[in-house]
């Protein structure tokens, strides 16, 4: 199986827009195409603490990680929170999860992160098994947010 995990490029833009898009749908969130391209924009502008992942299946794009680098004094430095990873539902149990994990990891340390949080929505015990295999443990918090515009 060859999977190929990759930063993404403003060429792969669309791509970018359509895994993201069907991430939110799949979880009943809202899903504005328009709006989560100008996320991706976002991500690729120059000095960005955004990381755009694809995975690839013998070539074709399964799965994306935008995952964000930020300061954290609880874990004394920087710190990696993905926003998002998503693998399309045909190419689920395949490693392509496993395989953003390994990047995240390699290139993590590479750059000095000191830990890689997430969040994961509850139904998804597939998912909590394996983040639970790679060393990840609850935090029991309660994550809010506040819409500003």
């Amino acid at each position: 199986m060859s999977i190929t995990v990759r930063r993404a490029r403003p060429a792969d833009r669309e791509t970018c827009i359509r895994l993201l898009t069907a991430q939110l749908v799949e979880h009943d969130l809202p899903a504005d195409p328009a709006g989560i391209g100008g996320g991706v924009d976002l991500a690729f502008a120059p000095h960005s603490p955004a990381w755009l992942l694809l995975a690839e299946l013998h070539g074709v794009p399964v799965g994306i990680v935008l995952a964000n680098q930020i300061v954290s004094a609880e874990k004394c430095g920087h710190t990696l929170w993905v926003e998002e990873l998503y693998v399309v539902p045909e190419a689920r149990r395949r490693r392509i999860a496993s395989a953003f994990l390994d990047y995240l990891a390699a290139e993590g340390r590479r750059r000095g992160v000191r830990a890689v949080e997430l969040e994961v929505v509850p139904s998804q015990a597939a998912a909590f098994a394996l983040y639970r295999r790679r060393g990840f443990h609850d935090v029991h918090r309660q994550r809010m947010t506040w819409d500003l515009g």
